[in-house]
């Protein structure tokens, strides 16, 4: 969950990648675009964004801070960039 503006984003070309890494991303892609996962994750990272964005000193939120990237800060380095 890192923002970045369209502008930024490239495809991937994977005619050039190995077979097994083809494979694996094609999996991958599958399994996150089925409309029950596609939620699950979605509802998944709000609720990390907002456990980790929450000023909330809870054990929990301690422990995905100490995991997370700094959320606002690198939204606000986003907005900066695009300017």
């Amino acid at each position: 969950m890192i923002p970045v503006p369209l502008s930024c984003l490239c495809l991937l070309d994977m005619q050039n990648k190995s077979y097994g890494y083809r494979r694996l991303l094609s999996e991958q892609y599958s399994y996150i675009n089925m409309r029950k996962n596609k939620q699950k994750i979605l509802d998944k990272s709000e609720k990390l964004y907002e456990i980790v964005t929450k000023s909330n000193n809870g054990k929990m939120a301690k422990f995905y801070k100490s995991l997370s990237c700094d959320f606002k800060l690198l939204e606000q380095k986003s907005i900066e960039y695009k300017i």
